[in-house]
């Protein structure tokens, strides 16, 4: 490739390390299927990677946990979660401990010492269905959870008290549907200062870490195309869940549970770009789901995986998502001056495809790139990791 096609920052690392495979938009179009793992009995719901990028943790619906090596790329360990259920685990700041989710008997987020497989803590607290969990990314020792009780919770690792508790509502141009029906998802910006909150497919609001009880600081309604309120009583789609886009946050992605995604400027709370759906032959609701009135938020939330297959690439530059034919799309995301100026109305289409699907021909309900190494991790009821080597 010629010198002139690299920016500033990639021939930068490219002059002090020559062997180092970097991030381009060449380069992400050569990812393929290096391992592929058939260690799960049913999908896999959700994949976290360590703070270093050497770990990473899936939950399945088989209800295990298990770790794998990222650099190595091979099994580590598991462990079962078969009274409880798990889903959105997510490793601590402390070795050797995860947070995640139940699924059943109770909302309850559960702190787990992987190395003993002994429980450490629980968080009570959630009378709903936990559909974002996510540990702060600024090294602190806190997560965030945010359920179907229409509650946002930040938790301390030391205590099994909340630190904070929030009940997000609605605005008064809102309707009053809850977010039982319409759903709720949360993310922490890559500062953990600020929490942006999407509430009952309606709107999105933003949060002072410091100050959560005062409430939002910012808050502006989805973008018409993107709420409830866009097709009447019927919701058009749910919120799946929400991410800041690295490595600055200065933008949020919102994914949509029909596969769609917008991109969201984090100050204004302005749609800057819509992405087209993602999926190719997706059957709108999973069998045994009514159609009529359109089923609830958590139904729907799982049918977007609770946003877990839409990931980006660490230079914010590429957003990736998993496919129901097993296969990944991906966008070219503009720079921020482009991103201003381009209208939200026409979807941005993907640039590219990664083919190679998994073996057993499901949909990926699971995509995530690594944060510190030129891989990816893609799950359905197979593992995949993706790389370039």
């Amino acid at each position: 490739m010629a010198t002139e096609e690299y920016s500033v920052q990639t021939l930068s690392v490219l002059r002090s390390d020559p062997l180092k495979t970097v991030l381009t938009k060449k380069s992400i179009g050569e990812f393929h299927i290096a391992k592929l793992f058939k260690d799960n009995k049913a999908p896999v719901t959700s994949l976290d990677y360590d703070p270093t990028g050497t770990r990473c943790i899936t939950t399945s619906a088989d209800e295990s946990l298990r770790i794998y090596t990222c650099v190595q790329g091979t099994r580590d360990r598991v462990s079962y979660s078969k009274k409880y259920g798990c889903s959105l685990a997510q490793f601590t700041k402390q070795p050797g401990c995860v947070a995640y989710a139940s699924t059943k008997i109770n909302d309850i987020v559960r702190y787990l010492s992987y190395e003993t497989n002994q429980f450490i803590r629980y968080f009570v607290g959630h009378s709903g269905r936990v559909t974002s969990l996510q540990r702060s990314p600024d090294g602190g020792s806190t997560i965030m959870s945010a359920a179907l009780d229409g509650t946002v919770r930040i938790w301390d690792l030391g205590s099994a008290d909340p630190a904070a508790t929030v009940n997000p509502v609605l605005s008064a141009n809102s309707d009053n549907r809850s977010v039982n029906e319409l759903g709720i998802a949360a993310s922490y910006d890559p500062s953990a200062s600020v929490i942006a909150v999407a509430l009952a497919s309606s709107e999105i609001q933003l949060f002072d870490v410091r100050e959560m009880k005062r409430g939002p600081f910012k808050t502006a309604p989805l973008a018409p195309e993107m709420s409830h309120m866009a097709t009447g009583n019927v919701p058009a789609s749910v919120v799946a869940g929400v991410k800041f886009i690295p490595p600055f946050g200065d933008h949020i992605l919102v994914a949509m549970a029909d596969g769609s995604s917008r991109i969201v400027d984090a100050f204004s709370l302005e749609c800057r770009l819509s992405l087209a759906l993602a999926t190719t032959n997706r059957n709108t609701h999973e069998p045994g789901v009514q159609n009529e009135g359109g089923p609830p938020a958590l139904e729907r939330m799982q049918q977007g995986y609770f946003g877990q297959r839409v990931t980006i690439t660490p230079d914010g530059t590429t957003v990736l998502a998993g496919c129901d034919n097993g296969s990944v799309t991906f966008w070219d995301i503009p720079t921020t001056r482009d991103v201003e100026a381009k209208s939200s109305a026409l979807p941005l289409r993907p640039v590219g495809v990664w083919d190679g699907a998994h073996e057993d021909g499901g949909a990926i309900g699971v995509c995530a790139f690594n944060p510190h190494l030129m891989e990816c991790f893609t799950g359905s009821s197979s593992l995949a990791l993706w790389s370039v080597t």
